[in-house]
């Protein structure tokens, strides 16, 4: 469990019990640690959450961190050609992400935990990767979630998993927002046109 005064009071319930909304689950046999988070933080706590997490893995000696952000895009037709990017915090990072033949990310900005993690790493030559991927924006992205997996189990084959649940499922959802976004394409037209 994680918690600090700045959090947010909050329960996540899992099969009826109670857990801490944030999170550090450890295997020591695949040597993986994966920290969760339902928490919705803001500045100025980010900096701080960005921090401890890179002190806990230098103090666990981890070899490598491996982060997550969205792209938000407003609809499902832009997500056809959902691409991945990655960007690293050392040279050896950026290594790894090229072996992996995954695309760069050459010009952009990175923001909340995952820039602290990206910045601080590179300070302390920590290798930290960070994945990009477009998400629909107020939705939940399960597209997204099996793209960043997959990905994932290239640096961590130990904790690969069968993301053909996760794909089938987005499907669905986008399926199921084509069809709202047609039906209130009319309604939207006649209040606004």
């Amino acid at each position: 469990m994680l918690d600090s005064e700045k959090f947010p009071s909050l329960s996540t319930i899992y099969r009826s019990k109670p857990y801490f909304p944030a999170r550090i689950h450890t295997n020591q046999d695949l040597k993986l640690a994966v920290f969760i988070s339902e928490l919705s933080l803001k500045e100025p706590n980010l900096r701080m959450i960005g921090k401890t997490m890179l002190k806990w893995a230098q103090e666990h000696e981890c070899s490598l961190i491996l982060s997550a952000a969205g792209l938000p895009v407003e609809d499902s037709e832009t997500m056809a050609d959902t691409d991945l990017l990655a960007v690293g915090s050392t040279a050896n990072a950026l290594k790894k992400i090229q072996n992996a033949g995954i695309k760069m990310l050459e010009h952009g900005a990175i923001s909340g935990i995952p820039s602290v993690l990206l910045n601080e790493g590179r300070l302390a030559n920590l290798d930290v990767i960070v994945f990009l991927v477009k998400v629909l924006k107020d939705f939940p992205d399960f597209r997204a979630a099996a793209i960043v997996s997959e990905a994932m189990g290239k640096f961590a084959p130990s904790c690969q998993c069968d993301v053909k649940s996760l794909i089938t499922e987005a499907e669905k959802v986008e399926k199921r927002l084509r069809k709202i976004q047609k039906e209130s394409k009319p309604l939207t037209e006649a209040m606004y046109g």
